[in-house]
């Protein structure tokens, strides 16, 4: 399994004072819940949560062609209920559910039925399958987004021909394709992220490629993207490369700016035990212009994808085999981010973390890891 690092910097990070005295993880409920496959993606909506299964290597034997739907108990502990099966794929890379609760996407790798595939979510417990859009090589992520009225999903077609596939779903049973965006094939689109008319395309060693589909500064549109501006985040020789993987455009309340483009690098590990990659945080007040300002580095571990207390000013990640961790991203982030640590935990403990995300919901963190299950933390 390919997974990567960073460097750079001048260790001038402001506004972090290391871990904080009596803050850390605490685990509520969960966990060693899902033994037969390696776990993937979750997504978490008032009393029901939805996680993906991986495949890539196959575990027993068994291919990640699942989608766990576990109830929330009353005070938030999982316990799963279903499972949607789809026959002809080998993994769920991503899952999402809209922000109404109307409808669950999830995106398909590997097999004659890899793609895209929408759910209605009437009964959470049993979604009913609505439409499909079979795309050859696969689906690697899939992001919804709400634009003028109006929903959408972004995803990220996979090598051998990478390209941004933007769909329309507004009618979950007649799903559209609007766009396809060619990327250069250098190993493709890890992630999307979709804000204010702007989507975030983390397109590997091609980059962070920031295209306008909506927001008014090049006259996008979700069918018709234009591209504002790329940037190629530092490479320590680790990764292979940049190894752009996921982001979180910060929109900090606090002090009324959207200023950081956060950044996931993935470079190379082994499941249970190794990875590699930092956080690259990139100043997007000129988004003509982006550049890179600081990067989080955590010895020994490489992370996947994160979720951010905006409020709180707390940016949560998945390390794989370094567990969970807590960065404190006040103020000005400059350098060598070392000393923002706030807290780490390894939910399963050692050699069974290797935790793929993370999610804040109802008061708790979920974590989704892809040996030990499904999660439930009480965050520092």
């Amino acid at each position: 399994m390919l997974l990567a690092a960073c460097g750079g910097g001048d260790g001038s990070g402001t506004g972090g004072t290391g871990p904080r005295p009596g803050s850390s993880f605490q685990i509520e409920a969960g966990g060693d819940n899902v033994p037969e496959r390696f776990s993937s993606d979750l997504w978490v909506r008032g009393s029901w949560a939805y996680t993906g299964t991986w495949g890539g290597v196959a575990r027993n034997g068994v291919p990640g062609n699942v989608v766990k739907i576990w109830s929330l108990g009353a005070a938030g502990a999982p316990a799963l209920a279903d499972s949607i099966v789809v026959p002809g794929i080998g993994t769920v890379s991503d899952v999402q559910v809209s922000e109404d609760g109307a409808v669950l996407v999830f995106s398909a790798e590997r097999g004659t039925n890899a793609g895209l595939y929408v759910y209605d979510l009437a009964d959470p417990r049993s979604p009913a399958f609505r439409d499909s859009s079979l795309v050859a090589d696969g689906i690697h992520t899939a992001t919804i987004a709400e634009l003028g009225g109006r929903r959408y999903v972004f995803g990220a077609r996979n090598p051998k021909n990478p390209a941004l596939l933007i769909y329309d779903i507004t009618d979950p049973t007649s799903i559209a394709l609007v766009a396809a965006v060619p990327i250069p094939p250098a190993y493709g689109i890890h992630d999307t992220y979709v804000r204010d008319g702007l989507a975030f395309v983390f397109a590997w060693n091609t980059g962070v490629i920031i295209y306008d589909v909506g927001n008014g500064i090049r006259g996008g549109r979700p069918d018709a993207p234009v591209e504002i501006s790329r940037l190629l985040t530092a490479d320590d020789g680790v990764a292979g490369g940049s190894a752009v993987h996921n982001g979180w455009w910060f929109h900090n309340p606090v002090r009324g700016e959207s200023r950081y483009l956060f950044v996931g690098q993935e470079g190379a590990g082994v499941i249970g035990s190794q990875s590699s990659g930092d956080i690259h945080v990139v100043d997007v007040t000129d988004l003509v212009h982006p550049k890179e300002v600081a990067f989080f580095h955590l010895a020994g571990a490489g992370t996947h994808n994160f979720w951010m207390d905006e409020s709180r000013q707390i940016l949560y990640a998945a390390y794989y085999n370094g567990g969970v961790v807590a960065v404190d991203v006040s103020g000005q982030l400059l350098g060598d981010l070392a000393n923002r640590l706030i807290a780490q935990i390894r939910p399963g403990g050692p050699g069974n973390t290797y935790t793929w995300g993370v999610q804040l919901a109802g008061g708790s963190l979920y974590a989704i890891d892809m040996l030990s299950g499904l999660w439930q933390l009480k965050a520092p």
